[in-house]
């Protein structure tokens, strides 16, 4: 389900600030539990990206599109496998890739990864652009 309406583009400006992130402890202080399928740390909101960092348990992550925003992953930990457009990519601690908007992506990683997100335009955390594709 898109987050589209017809009243148009929904108001963030609330989300905006300007600060600077210990990406780590923000990390540590939000901890994935093993009840969490995955959890999202967001650090900031600009008028046009959000950054965030995504926390996953090993094993696979289920293709999804994203109908509004494209996105940049930066790995900092783990280690696995990325695929995008149909086409996979092994990655590791330090790689990046981008995701434009309506691209099936996907991932599979050997041990829990973090990787930190840019999305632009700005990522709604109250109303996620994620449309999950079944297998």
């Amino acid at each position: 389900m898109s987050h589209h309406d017809a009243s148009g583009p929904k108001d963030l400006s609330q989300l905006t600030k300007v600060d600077v992130i210990d990406v780590a402890a923000a990390v540590g202080a939000d901890k994935l539990t093993d009840a969490e399928i995955f959890k999202r740390t967001y650090l900031g909101h600009g008028s046009q990206s959000s950054v965030f960092v995504f926390q996953g348990h090993p094993g696979p992550f289920r293709m999804h599109v994203h109908e509004t925003h494209d996105e940049i992953g930066y790995v900092l930990e783990g280690t696995g496998s990325m695929t995008v457009g149909g086409v996979s990519h092994p990655v590791k601690k330090g790689d990046v890739w981008v995701i434009p908007a309506n691209t099936p992506h996907g991932g599979q990683f050997e041990d829990a990864p973090q990787v930190l997100f840019i999305s632009s335009p700005i990522d709604d955390p109250d109303d996620q652009d994620r449309v999950w594709i079944d297998d």
